[in-house]
């Protein structure tokens, strides 16, 4: 496991690390570069092979992969990983064994491959001297970053999003809470819920997903496309149920059935692929509604300026996932687009009813459909939502403030952490420590 340069201040743990859905998490790690915070990137997994974006080779950091029995050559990183427990286990018995069983006894701790990274992870820290870590979502990452806080006593934050919060129990998000140092989490519903589970717990702080307004720029962008060019319907997200992509298609085949005319790009990937193919066609909706595939930033950005409106119809799953605020509804506001979704979770934080963009209920398909025809056959409102949902992300929701905000959140916890640094345990034995 390769290791970038000794001082960084903060080390950043993800799942898997760059992701092409994951844009704000890059945004995020590039802003706090250039504000001049030293981060270390590490990531439990590979990334698939899929486009990524053009900004990843700008990072000052590379990314560090924890040895995972994922790998195609798993024997060799299974070594590694218990070479790593060894290692600890001899440097620090008491604290290993108390974390040892601290994983095995206590309800809400994760696979057994994330107790086996967490020690990789632990000595990776330790060499570089890092002093904090922080995971990005609730569940996988931060379970490791617990396990690698125990076994070393560096102390870890998180940011907690969406599917990791709704998703986890209630006890294990209460306990991560209590021991962290403290919580990121990107909209006001998410913090009311994480705060309230426990009294005792770390601070919880409000950190909204910000967004580039240099590159989602409203110009140059008609709000009506040319006479021979039919209005268009955009989407971007994952296809994946909380998303209701199901939904909009319905709408579309209820305009279509109305005597619209339109085409509907739903810009994304994933497991629901198939179904969507099959309603497109079942639907005869084949020359209005396409899927048109992964997207990069800069590919997005020009998409939105092609589009007569965004719709995102969000919903809660039966099993309690659902999005914050999708970073997509932020990027079209900023291009100048109209937005429709509805009002779960924290999207009415960002989008106000009839005043910057267009709200219906999840699940309703006539609903849906009503709000898009009203969009299509209003240039009026579509100007003025566009023109006050622009304003709304300038003043509240840029990546430049965001990114200042949480800047400030893990300086301080590193310089605390730095203050109060553990030594490093002595080696019993240097030649264990060499490898």
């Amino acid at each position: 496991m390769s290791s970038d340069p000794v001082g960084q201040r903060v080390a950043y743990l993800l799942k898997t690390f760059p992701r092409l859905s994951e844009t704000f998490i890059l945004n995020e790690i590039l802003g706090l570069e250039a504000l001049g915070m030293r981060i270390a990137i590490f990531s439990l997994r590979k990334p698939a092979a899929e486009p990524s974006h053009p900004e990843v080779p700008e990072l000052a950091s590379s990314v560090t992969y924890v040895p995972s029995i994922t790998w195609r050559f798993w024997p060799r990183a299974l070594c590694l990983l218990l070479f790593s427990h060894f290692v600890l286990l001899l440097t620090d018995t008491r604290r290993y064994l108390s974390t040892a069983r601290f994983y095995f006894r206590v309800k809400g701790t994760s696979r057994f491959e994330d107790f086996l990274q967490a020690a990789s992870l632990a000595r990776a820290l330790r060499r570089n001297g890092i002093t904090h870590l922080h995971a990005h979502f609730a569940n996988v990452p931060t379970t490791v970053a617990e396990l690698v806080s125990r076994l070393t006593g560096i102390s870890f934050s998180f940011t907690a999003h969406a599917k990791d919060i709704y998703l986890t129990p209630s006890a294990e998000l209460a306990r991560k809470i209590e021991r962290a140092t403290c919580v990121l989490t990107c909209t006001e519903h998410n913090k009311r819920y994480l705060a309230a589970l426990t009294p005792v717990g770390s601070p919880v702080h409000l950190a909204y997903h910000g967004v580039d307004t240099a590159r989602f720029s409203n110009q140059p962008r008609p709000l009506s496309p040319p006479m021979w060019q039919p209005p268009c319907i955009l989407s971007v997200g994952r296809f994946c149920e909380k998303k209701g992509l199901e939904y909009l298609i319905e709408a579309c085949h209820r305009l279509v059935g109305h005597g619209y005319i339109f085409q509907c790009q739903i810009v994304g990937y994933g497991e629901l692929q198939k179904k969507l193919e099959g309603m497109i066609v079942s639907l005869g909706l084949q020359e209005y509604v396409f899927l048109a595939g992964r997207m990069t930033q800069d590919q997005l950005a020009a998409m939105y300026r092609q589009a007569t409106m965004f719709v995102l119809p969000c919903l809660v799953t039966d099993q309690g996932d659902r999005d914050g605020i999708p970073n997509v509804l932020m990027e079209a506001m900023a291009s100048g687009v109209p937005v429709i979704s509805t009002n779960v979770s924290g999207i009415s934080e960002l989008v106000e009813h009839a005043q910057n963009g267009l709200l219906v209920e999840p699940r309703n398909a006539d609903n849906l459909a009503d709000a898009m025809a009203l969009l299509l056959l209003r240039s009026d409102l579509r100007r003025r939502l566009a023109h006050h949902g622009r304003d709304t992300v300038l003043r509240r929701f840029t990546l430049q403030a965001s990114t200042q905000h949480v800047h400030r959140i893990l300086s301080a916890v590193s310089d605390a952490a730095n203050a109060s640094a553990i030594p490093k345990q002595p080696a019993v034995n240097k030649r264990f420590l060499a490898a």
